[in-house]
């Protein structure tokens, strides 16, 4: 049985779409490093979590437009880590810490109207949607870039992929703890000014003040929640657009080729463009 063509690559409307929400999402990882001096507000939670959704997106609409060798380390790898960084946005919150401190008339930059606008209309709700968004409309090439993955690997690399999928949001967790480490190491290493800590603060020639070694707290049980909804999630969806999937044969890679799937007692082709 021979089914109607389907598109990988993007149609005019799509184009525009996918790069309006990267437009939007870059809006607001630069809103949310403007809160006050970079050093600081670089190394928060949200910020982590932005840069890593960001550069997803960037990568994934760069690829399968213009350099499809970039797709499958983009949806393999890079992937698990975007979708963590996003549930981490959605259970845990934007980190208030620099917007607090610029209410309590610290010395923080002031907030320029556009980033309320931005912070209001782009939370992390709203790139859950977007994110989700995009893995629809592109189920069918990222399916089978999946299932080509699969098709290549162990059964061991296939369980390991999984664990490193539930991984992904405790390994952004202990790069944000460790972000003031790394901001004073890399301090140290750039200048001759000396750095100390004390009483759980970081101090290096004042511009690491008030900055706390030991961030804000989150809680072992949220975070265990968030592994399992963004691991569970993300196997799940790949292993559900990717299950039938039996062969598939490129004329031009990733831009005109024909898969095979099944579904019950019917063999379906379909060619791709």
């Amino acid at each position: 049985m021979r089914t109607e063509s389907v598109k990988i690559t993007y149609s005019r409307w799509l184009f525009y779409t996918h790069l309006s929400i990267i437009v939007a999402v870059c809006a607001r990882y630069v809103a949310s490093v403007t809160t006050g001096p970079a050093v600081h507000t670089l190394g928060t939670l949200s910020s982590l979590c932005l840069i890593l959704v960001a550069s997803y997106h960037i990568v994934f609409f760069v690829s399968l437009n213009y350099r499809p060798v970039w797709f499958e380390p983009t949806v393999v790898f890079h992937s698990p880590f975007a979708w963590a960084a996003i549930w981490l946005l959605v259970f845990h919150g934007e980190d208030r810490r620099m917007a607090d401190a610029a209410d309590d008339g610290a010395d923080m930059v002031a907030v320029h109207p556009l980033r309320r606008f931005v912070d209001r209309r782009v939370g992390p709700v709203v790139l859950l949607a977007m994110h989700v968004f995009v893995w629809y409309m592109r189920r069918t090439v990222i399916g089978v870039t999946v299932f080509e993955r699969k098709s290549r690997a162990s059964l061991l690399s296939y369980r390991c992929y999984r664990v490193y999928t539930a991984l992904a949001a405790p390994l952004i967790v202990i790069a944000w703890k460790l972000y003031p480490y790394a901001a004073v190491g890399w301090w140290h290493a750039s200048s001759s000014s000396s750095s100390s800590f004390s009483r759980g603060r970081i101090d290096t020639g004042g511009l690491f003040h008030d900055m706390p070694v030991d961030r804000v707290a989150i809680g072992r049980a949220r975070l265990l929640v968030t592994m399992a909804v963004s691991g569970a999630t993300h196997v799940l969806w790949y292993s559900f657009i990717s299950y039938a999937y039996q062969v598939v044969v490129w004329k031009d890679y990733m831009r005109e080729g024909v898969v095979i799937w099944v579904v019950g007692d019917v063999t379906v082709c379909t060619k791709l463009h």
